[in-house]
């Protein structure tokens, strides 16, 4: 059967009718000049057949106007060139439409997992979250860096983007899953002939952070014209800098209100175990005019001298007292230590990184060929490899992680941490016939005096525990003055010699895009069909960490494992050694520990999370026929994609071995799984009216989106936009869109993580819990508080956990020390199955106003406004320890105070009823509501057109965001929406903080011949702190008025070469402090900052200083 032209259309509008009712920057219209608008927005559009159409992002439709119904922010090249920072992300964060999400800044990650890269960049609209907004090269998918789909910035080739197009709003029934909060399109040079040359360098006169980029493009025509290719090279560095680099950081280095970086002072110390304290009389006796009793639970520290010193507090009848005795180390002014205005000893960190290394190498290629007239053939890839470094706290063993040292007159038979049969685990006894009387036992040589431990032992009965762990006097008296004398003590360690810990990743990614486009003869229709294939893999080595058993078990060996070595395997084959020349006592510093002692006990892991992507699309886009308001457009086409996820863990960090090696990181175990979508979209441009009084022009833009995942099954998802001209110069739009987001692989498939998590309602099992959490009040054990009357129910439930001998424990008679307020508790997360879409509905309305006049003054004047409005819902977060909890103990979730599926993931110690770990998982719980106004303006003039005797062109674009409100809640039925607006609040349910009220960038250019001159300026208004949200009287300091200018520079040194200059923070405006207690007071004890908290913020406002660059382009 033969079907002619119309035929294909009525068919084709049929399609797309069908799809649309299943059941189940400069704004973009105000480019300056037609020719702005390039066809290479989308695939379809670069055609030959529709060579005077564009595709807009947003729409899948290409048109003759450059006319968006959606906002769209589009950044040109220079906003990208015109920094001193060459990333992305850093200047796409200048708009007021993006919340800083992962940046340079994000310095202290250590702990990868299938979830989270150190050292990668991205980008966040609205501050939905970097994983609700989808990024698009080309109008196609990037290639995600890990489980929660983000795109790691850096892998994008800078060098070949043209410009960079952003729609704020769900996009869903477009593009697919994870454009919630909208689109960022980074549109790649097209067409390009010739070679290009660009290099740039920036530095700070404070020194630190120097950035390095060199790039190459060379195209060529071929075959006459037939086909064209295009390769790029891009080589980025940026220099390490240090927070010692910068004077806003030293000032608060030296500042006594601001806390110390370290939350633990770089010394090791002795401390007795929590129940048998030493005695408080000699204790303090040894610090002579000490004003109260020393704690005897007191940390004892020491100084070269062998002499004690302390660092502790006591309040006494209301009177606060700083117990910093004898402290003979100094304090440096700052750089490494200071005095608190507490009055006591604070440690700071000379290494601290504040924004991170990175080396990057980047190769683009692309091509097309005109197989035929109307067939071309499209290729493109892109490979990137990038390398950062971060670098965290010491290691610190201390507390639940110190280790025992036996003090008694036992005799010593090994270390408890060596295994029976270790050959290492020596005796200080040799056998002999009377292997149960172990005093008459020889005792081994290597123990007595001129042995191999250092040690002077009798010949006879070998060693007591004290004689192979000697320790000073003045420890010897505090140990004796204990109310068991024999106990264990305490040996504390922060292991600066072992160096800090830190990470260093390497992540390659690479894309592959195969394809055809081309149009059908006799219509405008156009069609593409794209195959592409991309992978990342993330690499990350943990180093600076110590394997805790080792440690112990060197630690417990003779005389603090003084010259301790092993052979495995028993001393046979195949076994590795070790070796311990200085051993590890805690009363020398160490910085004298010998090198085999910190390879002995380290335990650097390595991570690798593999990503792959697989895409296959199909897209035909034209007009059908005309209608009375003009043509009626349409785009239909389907998609498969795939996604994978391969997370593998260190086997010394793997969570489920009871062996877990490594300190101060998680254990993790590997992760995989595989998630896959189908689609098929169609849209449907409709003219209503056109050029008629006051419609001027009526459109509808409809659309519609059925996906079919093999995790949530099938999701529908649509706009309905329209716009409407009443005048050719005034222009309103707007438009209702449901946009959802299908959980990730991470979401989905995380395997058992082990975390530490806050707990805000405390422990309930408690009875002296003192929370009262929103809208449940106190719901603990605690009969005195808990108002609901289930006290004694959620007892109940709490004996059943524990158990009869841990209930028989924990509920001791006479128990005094139980919990009070909020605690940090071990959790177990893991990825949830079941898991539903999140959905997001979006509707806009808003005006766009071009020049009314022609009049030189204002023909360039254009201005437009939106208001935005977003609700989601089903949000995907991960769950925290309180929603365990309250889904256990309360009636709202356990009428019957039942042992259900929350009460089951909480896990008790069976022996002493605390708590041990509780199981979490992602769930479908959040919610966020925002709501707001963009306005943009783009003005110029040309000064001799109005009369001014000046040459040259004044132009300046401002665009402005106004936040009326976002809101969250982490459980959209039990907990009310806190409305963060106006503060430094938000992180709910993977949001960014910062709620500024409104944000503002503008920029201002002055042009001259082949010169030109501009001004940035960024503002951000007075903010409260995020506590503010919740609590009208906080005591929270938020952040002042922050103003923050750039100077750019280009001129045209020649017809094919350029030199651009700068200076970012021309004022070299300082950050503010923020965060603080406002209500603090010197030398009443509490800290102006919380513990270890940094005065600034470090995502919001600049900390890098003034800042200069220059440039060189050079085209041939």
């Amino acid at each position: 059967m033969q079907y002619g032209v119309k035929g294909y259309k009525a068919a084709l509008f049929i399609g797309a009718a069908g799809a649309l009712l299943y059941p189940g920057a400069v704004l973009a219209q105000d480019a300056d000049q037609a020719a702005e608008a390039e066809e290479t927005a989308g695939p379809a559009a670069s055609a030959s057949g529709a060579s005077s159409q564009i595709i807009v992002t947003g729409s899948r439709i290409a048109r003759r106007d450059y006319v968006a119904t959606s906002p769209i922010v589009t950044v040109d090249s220079d906003i990208i060139e015109q920094s001193s920072a060459v990333a992305l992300e850093a200047n796409l964060n200048k708009l007021p439409q993006f919340s800083p999400a992962l940046t340079q800044f994000d310095t202290q990650d250590i702990q990868p997992n299938a979830n989270s890269t150190p050292g990668v960049s991205t980008i966040s609209l609205r501050q939905l979250g970097s994983n609700r907004n989808l990024v698009l090269i080309d109008g196609r998918r990037a290639t995600p860096i890990n489980g929660t789909g983000v795109i790691d910035i850096n892998s994008i080739p800078s060098a070949a983007v043209e410009r960079v197009e952003i729609i704020t709003g769900g996009a869903s029934s477009t593009y697919g899953a994870d454009a919630v909060g909208g689109v960022v399109n980074f549109i790649l040079k097209k067409d390009f002939t010739g070679l290009d040359f660009d290099g740039q360098v920036s530095f700070s006169p404070q020194g630190g952070g120097e950035e390095y980029r060199l790039s190459s493009l060379v195209g060529a025509s071929l075959a006459d014209g037939r086909g064209s290719v295009m390769l790029g090279m891009e080589y980025y560095k940026r220099e390490q800098l240090l927070r010692a680099d910068r004077k806003s950081y030293r000032h608060a280095r030296a500042d006594p209100t601001v806390p110390g970086e370290e939350f633990f002072l770089s010394e090791n110390y002795v401390s007795p175990e929590g129940t048998n304290p030493w005695n408080e009389a000699v204790l303090t006796g040894m610090f002579p005019g000490a004003p109260v009793n020393v704690p005897g639970t007191a940390p004892i520290y020491f100084n070269d001298d062998g002499s004690l010193w302390t660092n502790t507090s006591r309040t006494v009848d209301g009177v606060y007292y700083p117990l910093l005795l004898n402290y003979k180390g100094g304090t440096d002014g700052g750089v490494t230590r200071k005095i608190l205005d507490t009055g006591l000893l604070e440690q700071n960190n000379p290494d601290r990184i504040l924004s991170s290394p990175q080396n990057r190498y980047s190769f683009f290629a692309k091509g097309d060929y005109d197989i035929t007239d109307s067939i071309s053939f499209v290729a493109q890839a892109y490979f990137a490899r990038t390398s950062t470094r971060s670098l965290s706290f010491n290691t610190v063993l201390l507390g639940s992680t110190g280790t025992p040292i036996p003090y008694n007159d036992d005799v010593y038979v090994g270390s408890p941490y060596a295994p029976e049969t270790a050959d290492f685990r020596v005796s200080s006894v040799l056998p002999d016939g009377t292997p149960n009387d172990l005093t008459d036992n020889p005792t081994n040589p290597d123990f007595m005096a001129g042995g191999r431990y250092g040690l002077d032992c009798g010949p006879i009965g070998g060693c007591t525990n004290k004689q192979v762990f000697p320790v000073p006097a003045n420890i010897a008296a505090l140990l004796d003055s204990r109310a068991d004398p024999n106990a264990p003590w305490i040996a504390n360690y922060s292991l600066d010699a072992f160096g800090r810990r830190g990470t260093e990743n390497h992540n390659n990614t690479f894309q592959i895009q195969l394809g055809f486009e081309g149009d059908i003869p006799g219509t405008d229709f156009t069609w593409d069909v794209t195959a592409s294939h991309g992978e990342t893999i993330a690499k990350s080595n943990l180093v600076g960490l110590v394997a805790l058993e080792r440690f112990r078990t060197i630690l417990t060996s003779p005389n603090y494992g003084l010259n301790f070595f092993a052979l495995g395997n028993n001393g046979d084959r195949y076994g590795s050694t070790a070796s311990c020349e200085t051993g590890l006592s805690p009363f020398i510093i160490d910085s004298a520990f010998s090198a085999d002692c910190d390879l002995a006990s380290s335990a650097d892991v390595q991570f690798e999370n593999h990503i792959k992507q697989d895409l296959v699309e199909a897209n035909l886009q034209g007009g059908l026929f005309d209608l009375p308001g003009g043509q009626l457009r349409f785009a239909v086409g389907a998609t498969y994609r795939k996604n994978s996820l391969e997370f593998t863990s260190d086997s010394s960090a793997f969570e489920g071995s009871s062996f877990y090696q490594t300190t101060t990181t998680f254990p993790q175990a590997s992760t995989s799984g595989s998630t896959a979508v189908r689609e098929v979209y169609g849209e449907l441009l409709v003219p209503v009216l056109s050029d008629l009084p006051f419609a001027q022009d009526l459109n509808l833009e409809l659309g519609y989106r059925l996906s079919d995942y093999d995790s949530v099954g099938t999701i529908g998802t649509y706009k309905i936009n329209g716009e409407w001209a009443p005048i050719d110069w005034l222009r309103f739009r707007g438009g209702y869109q449901k946009a959802s987001r299908a959980p990730n692989l991470g979401e989905l498939f995380t395997a058992r993580t082990n975390t530490l998590a806050y707990a805000r309602d405390g422990d309930p099992c408690s009875l002296e819990n003192n929370t009262s959490p929103m809208q449940y009040g106190n719901y603990s054990a605690n009969p005195d508080l808990n108002a609901n009357g289930t006290a004694g129910q959620v007892e109940g439930l709490c004996r059943q956990i524990m158990g009869a001998d841990g209930a028989a424990t924990y509920y001791a008679d006479g128990r005094d020390d139980y919990l009070l307020g909020g605690q940090y508790f071990t959790q177990l997360l893991a990825g949830a199955r079941g898991l539903r879409e999140e959905t997001a509905k979006t509707y806009t309305i808003g005006a766009v106003i071009s020049s009314p006049v022609d009049s030189p003054w204002l023909r360039r004047l254009r201005l437009s406004a939106d208001y935005y409005n977003i609700k989601l819902t089903d949000g995907i977060s991960q769950q925290g320890i309180d929603s365990v909890f309250r889904q256990c103990f309360t009636k709202e979730f356990n009428p019957n105070f039942e042992m259900n599926d929350a009460c089951e993931r909480i896990d008790r110690d069976k022996v002493s009823g605390d708590m041990q770990v509780v199981t979490v998982n992602y769930d479908n719980q959040g919610a966020v509501e925002t709501a707001g106004f963009d306005v943009q303006l783009d003005w110029g003039v040309t000064f001799e057109d109005v009369g001014i005797g000046l040459p040259g062109t004044f132009s300046t674009n401002v665009n402005f965001t106004y936040l009326d409100k976002f809101a969250t809640t982490p459980d959209q039925i039990a907990i009310p929406l806190t409305d963060y607006a106006g503060t430094l609040g938000g992180g709910e349910v993977g949001t960014q903080s910062g709620s500024y009220r409104w944000k503002m960038f503008t920029r201002f250019n002055y042009s001259v011949g082949p010169a030109t001159i501009g001004l940035q300026w960024q503002h951000k208004p007075a903010v409260k702190a995020a506590s503010a949200a919740t609590d009208t009287n906080t005591n929270v300091a938020g952040a002042p008025a922050y103003d923050l200018f750039s100077l750019t520079g280009q001129i045209d040194v020649l017809e094919n070469a350029s030199i651009r200059f700068g200076i970012d923070n021309l004022f070299d405006k300082a950050p503010p402090y923020v965060g603080y207690f406002l209500d603090d007071v010197l030398g009443d004890g509490t800290g102006r900052f919380g513990r270890a908290a940094s005065p600034y913020n470090g995502s919001q406002y600049d900390l890098l200083g003034r800042r200069f660059y220059v440039g060189v382009k050079v085209r041939m």
